[in-house]
């Protein structure tokens, strides 16, 4: 993947992102974290029967406030390096 591939420091750091601009994010520890983050929420989508409507929406946003606290703590350990 040549550099103009890869997603700006901007761009990797926009609240959503979907599977094609997570693989184009060049360090692999933020790759991860946003993975694992689309993966949570995309389980929760599937597993919406199970989850009640009126709480679905607390659940993606319970989500998403953990990737963003995650992506804050992860540009906090780059800065110091």
């Amino acid at each position: 993947m040549s550099k103009k591939d890869y997603l700006s420091d901007e761009e990797q750091f926009k609240v959503i992102l979907n599977n094609e601009e997570i693989s184009r994010i060049k360090d692999p520890e933020l790759r991860n974290i946003r993975e694992k983050y689309w993966g949570l929420i995309h389980q929760a989508f599937l597993d919406e029967h199970k989850i009640p409507d009126s709480m679905i929406a607390q659940e993606f946003d319970k989500i998403k406030a953990a990737e963003m606290k995650e992506l804050e703590d992860y540009k906090n350990h780059i800065n110091k390096s």
